[in-house]
C-alpha cells in the first residue's frame, strides 16, 4: 500500500516491497497447486535434476541503496509540473530562460526529498506496524535516525544553493511549499480533506514558481485545473488506501486521517472534482488570446472527459489509484488518449 508523504500524492514503499492487494483474493487460490511443479520424495527434498544439467542458482534482485530509497527518486517526477505549466502558457519563456527553470526543479526536487525523510522519521514508529511499510528504510532499520537527519540537511543544504538563482517570487513559492509540508508532517495529515487539500496545494505551488521562474504569464483558470486535478488524484489514492486498510483492519493504526473518510464519501467527492476540473480546463482553453481558442474547447474537451472518467473508473473498478504518477503514465488507453489530445492542441496552435 501506499502514502503520501510530506504533502504530495505520492508512493513511499520500498520498491522491493510493493504493495498489498485492495481486493481479496478468492478463497479457491488458497488452495491450488501448480500442476507442473516438481513431486517431492518422502523426504520433503525435491529430486535432484538429471544428469548434466546444472542448477541455476536463483537471481538476487538489487537492493537500493537505504539513502536513496529514503528521497524517493521515483517521486522526483512530480516536480515536473514546474515546466508544465509555463510550457502550455508560454513556451518560449522556457527557451529564454533554461538555468532558471532547471533550478526551480532542482529547488522543489531538494525540498520534496527533505520533506519525505522528516515524514518518515516522524513515522517509523507506525510504519513498523505495517505490512508494506515496515520495509521502508527507516522502519526497518537500514538506515538510522541520525544518519536520516543528515540526509535530510544535505537536502536542505542544496534547496538554499539551488534557490539562490531564482527571483524572489520563486523563492517565497519554495517557502510556501516547505511551510505546509511542515505543518502536514507534524499535525495536519491526520485531519480527513485537510491532508488531500494540502497535497494538491504543494503542485499549486510548483506551477506558480515555475511561472514566476521564467516569467511565464499566470492564467488562473489553468492554475485551478491544476489544483482540482492533483486533488482528484489524492482522492483516489485516498479511496485506495482506505479499501486496502479496511482490508486489514488497520485504516486508523495506518493512517489516522482514514477514519474521517468512508468510500461513498470519496466517490461523490471524486465526482465533484471531476466536473470541477473539466469547467476550469474548458475556460482555461476559452480564455487563451487564440483566434480559434473556441473551436480547441470543443475539439479537445471529449479528451479530457476520457482522461478524468478513466482515471475514476481505474480507482473504482480496477481498484488503482495507490500510486496515481505510475497508474497514469503505464495505462495504455490514457497515455493514448494525452498524445491524441496534445497533438490536437498542437495542431490549433499552428492554425
Amino acid at each position: 500500500m501506499n502514502r503520501v508523504g510530506g504533502g504530495d500524492a505520492v508512493d513511499t514503499e520500498d520498491p522491493e516491497s510493493r504493495t498489498v492487494p485492495a481486493v481479496p483474493a478468492p478463497r479457491a487460490a488458497t488452495a491450488v497447486v501448480t500442476a507442473g511443479a516438481p513431486s517431492r520424495g518422502r523426504s520433503g527434498q525435491q529430486p535432484a535434476p538429471p544428469a548434466g544439467e546444472a542448477r541455476t542458482p536463483p537471481r538476487r534482485r538489487r537492493r537500493m541503496p537505504a539513502a536513496l530509497v529514503l528521497l524517493r527518486p521515483r517521486q522526483w517526477i512530480k516536480n515536473i509540473f514546474v515546466l508544465v505549466v509555463p510550457l502550455a502558457l508560454d513556451p518560449a519563456a522556457l527557451l529564454r530562460h533554461p538555468g532558471k527553470a532547471a533550478a526551480a526543479v532542482v529547488a522543489f526536487t531538494a525540498a520534496s526529498a527533505a520533506v519525505y525523510v522528516l515524514n518518515d522519521w516522524l513515522d517509523r514508529e507506525r510504519d513498523r506496524l505495517h505490512p508494506v511499510k515496515r520495509h521502508r528504510p527507516l522502519a526497518g532499520g537500514r538506515i538510522g535516525p541520525v544518519g536520516a537527519a543528515l540526509l535530510g540537511l544535505t537536502c536542505l543544504a542544496a534547496l538554499a544553493l539551488s534557490a539562490a538563482f531564482l527571483p524572489g517570487a520563486a523563492q517565497a513559492a519554495i517557502a510556501g511549499y516547505g511551510v505546509i509540508n511542515l505543518a502536514y508532517c507534524l499535525a495536519l495529515k491526520h485531519h480527513a480533506l485537510v491532508d488531500v487539500s494540502l497535497v494538491a496545494s504543494g503542485f499549486v505551488l510548483r506551477a506558480v514558481a515555475g511561472c514566476v521562474a521564467v516569467a511565464a504569464p499566470f492564467n488562473p483558470a489553468l492554475v485551478i485545473c491544476v489544483y482540482c486535478t492533483c486533488l482528484l488524484l489524492s482522492l483516489g489514492k485516498r479511496r485506495h488506501e482506505l479499501a486496502a486498510a479496511e482490508l486489514l483492519g488497520q485504516a486508523s493504526a495506518q493512517r489516522p486521517a482514514l477514519a474521517g473518510y468512508s468510500v461513498p464519501l470519496l466517490d461523490q467527492l471524486m465526482t465533484l472534482l471531476l466536473a470541477a476540473t473539466l469547467i476550469s480546463y474548458e475556460m482555461f482553453v476559452l480564455s487563451a488570446s487564440h483566434p480559434h481558442a473556441a473551436v480547441l474547447a470543443v475539439a479537445t474537451v471529449p479528451f479530457a472527459v476520457f482522461a478524468v472518467c478513466r482515471y475514476v473508473q481505474m480507482v473504482a473498478v480496477r481498484s488503482s489509484g495507490g500510486e496515481p504518477g505510475r497508474d497514469v503514465l503505464t495505462d495504455v488507453p490514457l497515455v493514448i488518449n494525452a498524445v491524441l489530445w496534445l497533438a490536437c492542441l498542437a495542431a490549433g496552435r499552428l492554425l
